[in-house]
């Protein structure tokens, strides 16, 4: 009996295309739910599980064949600063419960749960600086961990690593997840000044991208990717990735740009214009494709179109 992991990897390893839902947080900022200044998103399971819930379901019914757990927000080093370290286990739990319980509305068994976990640190300048401070490699490893024994725990299907481009934190979560049971794809994000320029990690400029390539693939993570990152990076950035990582490949863009706690919905991609793209960086070696933040439903249905 194939689990449902086997089962979609045996399709993308026979030439299909995966599709990997788009941004959860910003989908529910587009809902209605207010963003908390600290905390971002991070307590829309204990504020608004319904509507977290039609979030996934929207996903779902759109043609994903992977969503996220609302985690990127979610582990203790946001929530222990802001004064939600008790809350930490039910935000979480509440999370994989909205995400399972959306598959399950929707009757399609074969959807995968992926369970997010970022290195994220406080939103507001005061916390995040004094976390920079305070926040000890042994404090990140119990942290992580914890991220990690909450989805193996909640039986989702992988561990999805979001946004990593800062290297003193991004190695130890890349560690506290290797060591994990469930499948891990690892998400790098980049930046680019200009179209002739290196492209970088997206929070450390002066790190090129590659290296941050290596140190991953270093750990041997079935999937790696570009994500929440420009759309007119990630075909080179593809390719970069390729010369270090021979498994399973993503690419899920953002679009617009962060004021924190909100997301700025300007410019954003159409979905025609998105699925252009997504057909390049299928012909680079992408076979995990998807949106970040910024990009809702619409995308997501777009993008079926290239799945085979």
């Amino acid at each position: 009996m194939f689990t449902r992991y086997e089962t979609l990897l045996s399709k993308i390893n026979s030439g299909k295309i995966a599709i990997l839902d788009c941004g959860t947080s910003t989908e529910l900022e587009r809902r209605g739910i207010t963003m908390n200044d600290q905390v971002w998103s991070a307590r829309a399971s204990i504020e608004s599980f319904d509507v977290l819930v039609e979030t996934h379901q929207s996903y779902i019914d759109s043609g994903a064949d992977v969503i996220t757990v609302n985690g990127y927000a979610s582990s203790r080093l946001v929530l222990g600063p802001a004064g939600f370290t008790d809350e930490v286990k039910a935000i979480n739990v509440k999370n994989i419960e909205a995400a399972l319980l959306a598959r399950e509305r929707c009757g399609n068994n074969d959807v995968l749960v992926a369970g997010s976990i970022s290195t994220q640190l406080p939103y507001t300048d005061e916390l995040r600086q004094r976390a920079e401070r305070n926040t000890s490699k042994e404090i990140l490893f119990d942290a992580f961990n914890e991220m990690v024994s909450f989805y193996e725990e909640g039986k989702v299907d992988l561990i999805l690593l979001e946004m990593m481009s800062v290297p003193s934190r991004m190695l130890v979560l890349f560690e506290c997840a290797s060591s994990s049971t469930l499948p891990v794809w690892c998400g790098l994000s980049a930046k680019r000044s200009r179209r002739d320029a290196t492209i970088t990690g997206y929070s450390d400029q002066t790190i090129p991208l590659i290296d941050n390539v290596e140190k991953a693939a270093s750990f041997g993570f079935e999937g790696m990717g570009i994500m929440h990152s420009s759309v007119d990076l990630i075909g080179d950035a593809i390719e970069l990735i390729r010369i270090k990582h021979d498994g399973l490949i993503m690419a899920y863009p953002d679009s617009g740009y962060f004021k924190s706690p909100n997301w700025k919905f300007e410019d954003v991609i159409t979905p025609d214009h998105l699925v252009e793209f997504a057909n390049q960086w299928k012909d680079a070696g992408a076979n995990i494709i998807g949106g970040c933040c910024g990009l809702g439903p619409e995308h997501t249905e777009a993008l079926c179109s290239v799945k085979n």
